[in-house]
C-alpha cells in the first residue's frame, strides 16, 4: 500500500519504512550494513557464503559489491580516520605498502597510525588512517587522527618512521615541534648490510661487528659509529656503494637516533605499529592471491575498513540516514 499527499505529490510505502529499506537499494539498511561489514573482513565470495550460511537467505557477489561501493562512497573520507575530534595522541607513524590496481599496476597505499604508549610500552587507543591517493593526502588524515594538536601541543609528540623524506615533510607540516625518530630497526639494517658485505654474509665476524655497532646505535654513540665506518677500506665496488649509502644515511639522520632519550620519554623507537598497520589495514584484505582492484573500488572499501577497525561503524549507519 502506498500513501501520498494530494497537495505536494510526495508519497511513501509504510512497509518500506517499517523495514527500513535503503534509499539506494531494495534491501534493508541492516542487511546492507551486514554485507558491507562482512566484506571489510572477507573477499566478496567468502562474504556471500558466510552471509547465506548464517541468514539462510540468498544474495549475490554483485549485490555485496554494490553495497560496499554505495556505503563507501557515502562515507566521508575523514570518518574513516577520525571520530569527530579525538583526544590527543602522543605518537604518530606512517609507512607504505603496494596494492595492485587494474590499469595502473602496483601502486603504493599509505598507512599511518596515531596512538599512545602505556606504562608497559604497549600501544593503546590506536587510530589508523590510509589512502591510495598521493602522499600529501595522508598528512591531514594523521593530523585529524592525532586529535588536531596545536603547534605547542606537538612539542610532546613523536613522529616515527624510516628516513623517507615524505615522512619528514608530513612531520614538519602537521606536527612541527614533534620529535622525529628514525626507526631503530631500519637503521640497524644498514649496519648489518655493511657487516655482511665486508665480512661475509652470515659469518661470525660479520655478526660480531654488526652486534657491536647496533649496540653503539642503541646507546646513541653516533661519534663512535662514524669512526668505525670511516676506518673501513672498501675493496670492491659493492663495498664502496654499501659503505657510501650507510655513511650518508647516518650523516643525514644521526640526529634522529637519540634512542636512550626517546625511551626515557616513554616513546617507541621502532615503527612496528606502522609496519603492522600495513598488514592489518591493507595486506590482509587487499593483497590476497590474485586480487586486482579498481582505484575507486579499493578506495571505497578502504574507507569502510578503516571505519570498522577504528570502532567507527556507527558512522556508516548515519550515512544511510542522510
Amino acid at each position: 500500500m502506498r500513501y501520498g499527499c494530494g497537495t505536494c505529490g510526495q508519497g511513501y510505502y509504510p512497509v518500506d519504512r517499517a523495514m527500513a529499506l535503503s534509499s539506494g537499494s531494495r534491501m534493508s539498511r541492516c542487511k546492507e550494513r551486514c554485507l558491507a561489514k562482512l566484506s571489510v573482513r572477507l573477499p566478496y565470495e567468502e562474504a556471500q557464503q558466510v552471509y547465506e550460511e548464517i541468514s539462510g537467505l540468498r544474495t549475490s557477489r554483485m549485490t555485496i559489491h554494490r553495497s560496499v561501493q554505495r556505503l563507501g562512497a557515502a562515507l566521508p573520507i575523514q570518518q574513516g580516520s577520525a571520530l569527530n575530534k579525538q583526544s590527543l595522541k602522543r605518537q604518530v607513524t606512517a609507512d607504505g605498502t603496494m596494492v595492485h590496481l587494474r590499469g595502473e599496476g602496483w601502486k603504493e597505499a599509505k598507512v599511518g597510525a596515531c596512538y599512545n604508549v602505556d606504562d608497559q610500552r604497549r600501544a593503546e587507543s590506536v587510530m589508523y588512517v590510509g589512502t591510495l591517493e598521493e602522499r600529501a593526502h595522508i598528512g591531514p588524515m594523521l593530523y585529524r587522527a592525532g586529535g588536531e594538536p596545536t603547534m605547542d601541543q606537538t612539542h610532546d609528540m613523536a613522529f616515527i618512521g624510516d628516513g623517507a623524506s615524505w615522512l619528514d615533510e608530513i612531520q614538519k607540516e602537521h606536527f612541527p615541534l614533534a620529535t622525529r625518530i628514525v626507526d631503530v630497526w631500519h637503521a640497524s639494517e644498514y649496519l648489518w648490510g655493511v657487516a655482511n658485505e665486508f665480512y661475509g654474509q652470515g659469518s661470525p665476524k660479520a655478526r660480531a661487528w654488526a652486534e657491536s655497532k647496533v649496540q653503539q646505535l642503541q646507546d646513541a654513540d653516533q661519534a663512535g659509529l662514524s669512526r668505525s665506518l670511516s676506518h673501513l677500506a672498501p675493496k670492491t665496488s659493492e663495498q664502496t656503494q654499501v659503505l657510501s649509502n650507510t655513511r650518508r644515511y647516518f650523516r643525514n639522520h644521526g640526529h634522529q637516533m637519540d634512542y636512550p632519550r626517546y625511551l626515557a620519554r616513554g616513546w617507541h623507537i621502532g615503527s612496528g605499529i606502522a609496519e603492522g598497520g600495513c598488514k592489518y589495514v591493507i595486506e590482509t584484505r587487499f593483497k590476497r592471491a590474485g586480487m586486482r582492484w579498481s582505484r575507486t573500488g579499493a578506495s571505497h572499501l578502504l574507507r569502510l575498513r578503516l571505519a570498522y577497525l577504528n570502532d567507527a561503524w556507527s558512522q556508516v549507519a548515519q550515512c544511510q540516514q542522510n
